[in-house]
């Protein structure tokens, strides 16, 4: 009879045990206070004086020490490496894994919750030596399946928690990253850039050292990186160092990186992320370590994506701009020259009784190298003059302005064709480099005796129409200016009469292309000039301007500069 009470009341008492442990558990949803009270339940109910709760984490296979009581040399947070246990069974004696045993913990009981694997309650020997009987055996296990429902739910609430924390973060992210956004488009100022960067780091990450190169386009066309933003660390670094930073790919943790990136560890640099875009690395964002110390986790990473791919584009924004606004002020400024060039040209040929006289130029870019004029000498005589300057553009328009301006001076000091010729080009040579030169000619033509005399430094020869319809070339030529500045020219005389048609031109008038890049030729331009030589002197301007656009199929000055000039003697 006695023994038939005691194994009743033993048996209330660990139905009472579970019972509050039951309570105890469902009550938490601390997942601490959870293995708290199953350890301390445990240690109390079977006499134990040490014991360990390990949770299994899925993603490495390993174990991890939540809570440890007792004198045991084992510490929270260890990683245990153990096989996983075939089923929810106890294990105790032989069937405990060597490495809990070496720790005296000699019993072990899967928590399991419907077949999940959460962890395992370790527990040493009874503090009375006995060994365990199976009615405790049957209590350990039920309370750790109450245990692990328990943990379960803890986990879930956990986890629930952690993924509440992570959405407010990542909205709190994107809030700052659209406020950026919006920062970042309001300026071009890169200092006030750089200043909006550091405070994105340290408001939101905590980093107050890092570094941003970014991908800069060169005049050349080429590219290469740049320190556009710093803070803690060096403004400039070696050409070599930086290439070798813009060559790079994938994120890289200095932690781990090669002797390659040893120099880097001296700026106490922690992360390098490459923000590249279509395929290329557009910038590099380097990042010291957080000041609390904590890791860089993939949302992190993901927001310092987006946060460095924002500035970097933002920068480079603001060299776009300044080289618009730069394009702009060189339009502007050429405009300007243009303007200038056009009125250093005749703005109205002079009239001369018995001839005709008729221009027409255009420079294939804003500003050209061509000039032609026609000035009228004190004895009536008429100076015709063009010119061709080598190159093209700013430089080229220049030089034309130089001659213009030389010839304007000497031609009132009734010099000859060949002192004044020889006076620019002395002047030309002075004053521009030995790669630059000008072809020249020059002409003067008296109405009253239908001379002309002429001297030609270079120039393609002009082309004199006779009225039959003959043709002769003025081909006597000499040094182009600008090569010795003791050159000598001699000048050549001849006679016109009624209906002869005298043309200049440069060489864009002939060399025009069209199919195959065909030349338009001299031989075209003179049966252009024969078809219309018995017409005014503007038509036939008109005349050979059009033929040209009808045999490129573009306008005349597309590949070059179109100049021409035309004197034609009228019938008596």
């Amino acid at each position: 009879m006695n023994d038939l009470s005691t194994g009743r009341a033993t048996d209330r008492f660990d139905l009472r045990a579970l019972y509050e442990a039951s309570r105890l558990l469902s009550t938490s949803d601390d997942r601490a206070a959870v293995i708290r009270n199953l350890l301390l339940s445990t240690l109390s109910k079977l006499l134990v004086t040490r014991g360990a709760v390990l949770l299994f984490d899925p993603l490495t296979q390993r174990f991890r020490v939540a809570d440890v009581r007792g004198p045991i040399d084992l510490k929270p947070d260890t990683i245990l490496e153990l096989p996983l246990p075939a089923s929810d069974q106890v294990l105790h004696n032989a069937e405990v894994p060597e490495a809990l045993r070496a720790y005296g913990l000699w019993l072990a009981v899967p928590l399991m919750f419907r077949h999940r694997l959460l962890g395992l309650l370790a527990l040493g020997r009874k503090a009375t030596g006995q060994p365990f009987a199976r009615r405790e055996l049957e209590f350990v296990q039920a309370l750790a399946t109450l245990s692990a429902a328990a943990l379960h739910n803890a986990l879930l609430i956990e986890e629930l928690q952690q993924a509440n924390r992570d959405l407010d973060l990542r909205l709190q992210q994107l809030d700052t990253l659209f406020e950026l956004a919006q920062e970042f488009n309001a300026t071009i100022d890169r200092g006030r850039l750089a200043h909006l960067l550091s405070l994105a780091l340290m408001g939101q990450l905590l980093i107050n050292r890092y570094l941003l190169l970014v991908r800069v386009e060169t005049a050349d066309g080429a590219a290469t990186f740049e320190v556009l933003a710093s803070r803690g660390l060096p403004s400039t670094l070696p050409r070599r160092r930086i290439e070798q930073l813009g060559q790079l790919e994938q994120p890289l943790l200095l932690n781990e990186a090669t002797d390659d990136w040893d120099w880097l560890r001296a700026f106490q640099l922690h992360l390098l992320l490459p923000i590249r875009q279509q395929g290329t690395t557009q910038a590099v964002l380097g990042l010291g370590q957080r000041i609390n110390g904590a890791p860089y986790g993939p949302a992190e990473i993901e927001f310092l994506y987006a946060l460095g791919t924002l500035a970097a584009s933002a920068i480079r924004n603001t060299f776009l701009i300044e080289a618009q606004i730069e394009h702009q002020q060189l339009e502007r400024e050429l405009q300007r020259a243009r303007q200038i060039q056009q009125r250093l040209l005749p703005q109205r040929l002079p009239e001369a009784p018995g001839v005709e006289l008729a221009a027409y130029a255009l420079p294939s870019q804003e500003v050209g190298g061509d000039y032609y004029d026609v000035l009228c000498e004190p004895d009536g005589s008429l100076r015709l003059a063009i010119a061709d300057v080598a190159g093209k553009g700013m430089a080229a328009a220049l030089l034309m302005a130089n001659l213009q301006a030389c010839l304007h001076v000497l031609v009132p000091l009734e010099s000859t064709l060949e002192q004044s010729t020889a006076q620019i080009n002395r002047i030309i040579c002075e004053n521009t480099e030995a790669d630059r030169f000008i072809t020249f000619f020059q002409a003067r033509y008296t109405p009253s005796t239908c001379q002309l005399t002429y001297v030609n430094a270079g120039h393609i020869p002009p082309i004199l129409l006779r009225a039959s319809g003959e043709a002769e070339r003025l081909s006597h030529s000499d040094l182009l200016l600008g090569v010795l500045p003791d050159a000598c020219y001699k000048s050549k005389q001849l006679s016109l009469a009624p209906g002869d048609v005298l043309v200049l031109f440069t060489d864009g008038v002939t060399e025009a292309l069209g199919p195959g890049d065909e030349p338009f030729g001299e031989d075209r331009l003179l049966t252009c000039l024969r078809t219309h030589h018995h017409r005014p002197a503007q038509t036939i301007v008109k005349a050979v301007q059009q033929a040209i656009e009808q045999f490129t199929g573009q306008p005349a000055n597309r590949d070059d500069d179109f100049t021409l000039l035309i004197l034609k003697v009228l019938p008596s």
